[in-house]
């Protein structure tokens, strides 16, 4: 059924293990493709794209595509197929299909809504289901369109780039500083003078350029971590709270609440139960 212009077929989690392959192909729907965590090299229309966790695709109809995982672990997928009857809308997915990465961190939790409202198919659940997609959309065609600046706009930044591209790097270092010490206990006072900045100024630009605190971003890191560990090893809890820097399981537990909505256990069972399971929306 057609609500609000687009009608949802189905949405899924999938894991592709050592061996495992998308064989290159193509379809008459809309599909997304959201890479939890994993590695490989995604084909996309003949090119080659190198796969990262948050690394995600919104693929017309009749594109050709496939997927050829790489190294060890294995990599984990959102998916959704989907079509669209709207002119605006599908105007504007046309518009911006390709490649993406989720550097805010917005839009896996958006998939997953999604696919939970499928799956409890509570009162109105396809109206809500295609009411975030949509969303989902115009926030992905915004970002394309925001992403091509005029040709005045790129002289301007082209004059700028001196003066906007210390902070930049700033915040970058401070990044990479967290990504590397997340499992030991590290302050911001720490990072400033490993990096060389004062604390206030590299909290200033790091919150400018990411959009969250020192102490968000560490907390984010952790718990991501956290997560591949929960999926890629038999390790307690409150082993793997320790090796990512919570001194307890207390404080883990609470952190993974806030970022997830639910504790460590429960969002292991819900990911282990889901892989595989297809979701219909009809």
């Amino acid at each position: 059924m057609n609500h609000h212009g687009l009608q949802i077929q189905w949405a899924a989690r999938y894991e592709y293990k050592r061996g495992d392959r998308l064989e290159p192909h193509q379809h008459r729907f809309f599909q997304l493709i959201y890479f939890v965590d994993g590695s490989g090299s995604f084909t996309l229309d003949q090119q080659a794209i190198p796969i990262s966790p948050g690394v995600f695709f919104l693929i017309a109809p009749g594109v050709t595509h496939g997927f050829a995982p790489q190294g060890g672990r294995a990599s984990r997928t959102l998916d959704l197929k989907f079509n669209l009857y709207d002119e605006e809308l599908l105007e504007a997915a046309l518009g911006c299909a390709g490649s993406f990465t989720d550097d805010d961190g917005q839009i896996k939790p958006l998939l997953e809504k999604i696919r939970s409202e499928g799956d409890g198919k509570q009162p109105y659940y396809q109206a809500i289901s295609a009411l975030m997609l949509s969303q989902l959309i115009y926030q992905l065609a915004r970002k394309r369109s925001l992403a091509e600046p005029e040709p005045d706009a790129v002289s301007a930044a082209e004059q700028d780039v001196a003066l906007t591209y210390e902070p930049q790097e700033a915040a970058q270092r401070l990044a990479a500083y967290i990504e590397a010490h997340f499992p030991q206990d590290i302050s911001l006072n720490d990072a400033a003078y490993e990096i060389g900045y004062s604390n206030s100024y590299l909290g200033r630009v790091f919150r400018a350029s990411y959009g969250m605190t020192f102490s968000q971003y560490l907390r984010q890191v952790r718990v991501k971590q956290a997560q591949k560990l929960i999926l890629g090893t038999s390790g307690s809890l409150k082993t793997i709270a320790w090796q990512v820097g919570f001194k307890t399981i207390y404080h883990f537990t609470r952190v993974f609440k806030e970022v997830e909505c639910m504790s460590p256990g429960e969002w292991r069972q819900r990911e282990q139960a889901g892989i595989r399971k297809d979701i219909y929306f009809d």
